[in-house]
């Protein structure tokens, strides 16, 4: 059975004027004037997107994870759903760091979007590469103690030196 669903997001808050900081458009603060209108502009442009994208994903987020929860229930194959899942965590999680970093860096322009999009990669990456190296070590570390406690074993079973003739492997 296939379900297709739909998300369609529209702004219709109507107004385009900028937005004010806080402190007024030309208040004097430490005897200068200060225009901090644009910085407010891009402030609140930025909330807005980023507000938006986490609700988006959060709503795509919800739906794709109750269709894995949903495979084994219809099919059976639990296992198939487990794998599904893991992979969508790893994939979905790139994605994501992708485009919120796109999100991040779309306020300096097309440009700040791609260099965003870029160091997010590059961090998701690495930092998925350093999870792969601790595992392997934990791995291995794991693996040498449960020698240490074979060859101890071993030594313990044997007699002046000597292993019993019918003691082949532990």
């Amino acid at each position: 059975m296939r379900r297709e669903y739909v998300i369609r997001i529209i702004n219709d808050s109507g107004n385009d004027t900028p937005v004010k900081a806080v402190t007024g458009e030309n208040e004097k603060v430490g005897g200068e004037v200060q225009d901090s209108s644009k910085g407010a502009e891009y402030a609140m442009k930025m909330a807005k997107r980023i507000v938006s994208v986490r609700a988006i994903v959060h709503t795509v987020d919800q739906i794709i994870s109750h269709q894995h929860s949903m495979i084994s229930l219809e099919t059976g194959a639990q296992e198939y759903g487990q794998r599904a899942s893991y992979a969508y965590q790893k994939v979905g999680g790139f994605v994501k760091s992708v485009a919120m970093g796109a999100v991040a860096g779309s306020v300096a322009g097309p440009v700040g979007a791609i260099a965003g999009a870029a160091v997010a990669a590059a961090t998701s990456i690495g930092s998925e590469l350093m999870n792969y190296y601790m595992r392997q070590d934990e791995i291995s570390t794991k693996k040498d103690l449960e020698d240490i406690s074979r060859r101890m074993r071993m030594t313990r079973a044997t007699v002046s030196g000597r292993r019993y003739s019918n003691i082949t492997e532990f």
